[in-house]
């Protein structure tokens, strides 16, 4: 068997298969945006800054805390919508 966390591992916030696979695709996406929009804003800014955006540029990159504010904020809305989902009463 193969070893690392399994499908069965991860928490289950949702009552309903659908909705926490939905949950899970979300999160998914969100770490693939993210890192999409790290890699945007390191390129913006080297090119501001007069530096080549080469891949070790990038990958070495170090964002500001005005980035890390930003990124919290853009976090907390992606996720907002099932937060409300997970608190509301569930529906029998």
């Amino acid at each position: 068997m193969k070893e690392g966390a399994q499908p069965a591992d991860k928490p289950i916030y949702f009552e309903d298969p659908a909705i926490q696979a939905l949950y899970q695709m979300v999160l998914v996406l969100g770490e693939e945006l993210a890192a999409t929009r790290e890699q945007l804003h390191a390129l913006i800014a080297l090119c501001e800054e007069g530096k080549a955006p080469s891949a070790e540029a990038i990958e070495a990159f170090v964002p500001d805390e005005t980035f890390d504010l930003e990124r919290a904020d853009w976090v907390e809305r992606l996720l907002e919508p099932l937060e409300r989902i997970k608190q509301s009463p569930s529906r029998s």
